[in-house]
């Protein structure tokens, strides 16, 4: 019974939206829930919302979110903005979309802002998707926002979209790693002050291991391990923070004094990044964006030729990386050891300008006018 009622209400859907007239002026941003308010969703929306031009709608159809411009998709307002919007701001894919089955694509401009700068393989270049059903997602997207040329040479080639359709704007989520302290969102200072208390005038080394979706692997430390580790941060007058995917399982750390960085009351990775004195990680994307603070980054790569084989990278990866590739823990640890003391290198500045297009603060503004130069 609940799925007849589910697939009467989908095919209702389905035809109002073919009926309904679609609005240029009505920009709607979906949201799974209400983590789904940050990063370049985040920004991108206070950026535009600024506007007199548009009405900017916060969509949620799960969690509810605390914004007075979010819209529940369940009431007679949300599903009208959903009928009449033209514009649809995504950050994974189709799936964000509540009944996405139920649109007319051909009458939406979907914007994909997504969720970093990717550096592994995505779309056609993973092993054996399926190239005809993620054509017939990627088909769906009007476009996607980039960081630099080479950014937008790496999206193309991912997700089959010409570079018409690439906007080079930089990530708006950069914003808040280049803007000053004064000009923070105010919301973002209860987080600012729960770090501050956590770090409690250390340096942090920030450990951000990237979500390994289809790999046998979990990052690991041994008893002896973590005491080596213990000892060079106390002695560098360091914590480690630690922040790991949402999906991911937890990593034991045994005795060993960290920041469990999921507990801070404001989920904003910007603002981890801005605290970091060190950022320690795998293959994630995360150390692009560290690269406009010019901190010291350090890898801890134990399963390399695993991750390579299996999920593999879209650049050579011992080339573009800023540092040395630790596969061995020893090598880690004297990695870590001398980036307290050690400038950046040139090949790191030289990884930021390839990387990032823009430095200047003002992506958010640059996604915002491409939109509102199409109305």
């Amino acid at each position: 019974m609940k799925n007849l009622l589910f697939d009467f209400f989908q095919f209702i859907l389905k035809l109002l939206d073919r009926l309904f007239p679609k609005s240029d002026n009505i920009v709607i941003f979906t949201l799974n829930s209400s983590r789904d308010y940050q990063d370049n969703v985040r920004f991108l929306f206070e950026s535009l919302s600024d506007s007199q031009k548009i009405d900017c709608i916060l969509l949620f159809y799960e969690d509810p979110l605390s914004h007075k411009s979010a819209v529940n998709f369940y009431s007679f307002s949300g599903i009208l903005y959903w009928l009449r919007a033209r514009y649809i701001v995504i950050h994974h894919g189709t799936s964000d979309i509540p009944f996405s089955h139920s649109i007319d694509y051909c009458r939406r401009k979907l914007v994909n802002v997504w969720h970093g700068i990717p550096v592994k393989n995505l779309g056609h270049r993973i092993k054996n998707n399926s190239d005809e059903s993620i054509e017939f997602e990627f088909n769906k997207y009007w476009s996607m926002i980039c960081s630099s040329a080479i950014d937008s040479l790496a999206m193309q080639s991912c997700f089959t979209k010409s570079e018409k359709s690439m906007w080079l704007t930089g990530l708006p989520r950069n914003d808040l790693l280049v803007c000053t302290d004064k000009h923070l969102p105010k919301d973002l200072e209860k987080g600012l002050q729960w770090l501050d208390n956590q770090i409690d005038q250390r340096h942090m080394v920030l450990y951000m291991p990237t979500y390994r979706d289809n790999v046998n692997y979990n990052p690991k430390f041994t008893k002896e391990e973590i005491n080596q580790l213990e000892s060079l941060l106390k002695s560098k007058n360091a914590v480690l923070g630690v922040k790991i995917h949402p999906n991911a399982p937890s990593i034991n750390f045994d005795s060993l004094p960290v920041i469990n960085l999921s507990e801070c009351p404001c989920q904003e990775v910007g603002l981890f990044l801005r605290k970091a004195d060190v950022l320690v990680t795998d293959y994630s994307s995360v150390w692009i964006d560290f690269l406009l603070m010019d901190r010291q980054i350090v890898s801890y790569c134990p399963d390399l030729l695993n991750y390579a084989e299996n999920r593999g990278f879209l650049y050579d990866y011992n080339y573009i990386f800023p540092g040395k590739i630790n596969q061995t823990f020893e090598s880690f640890l004297t990695e870590l050891r001398e980036s307290f003391s050690s400038p950046i290198t040139k090949k790191q500045l030289r990884m930021k300008n390839i990387f990032h297009a823009f430095l200047d603060g003002k992506n958010s503004e640059r996604v915002s006018s491409k939109i509102l130069s199409t109305l």
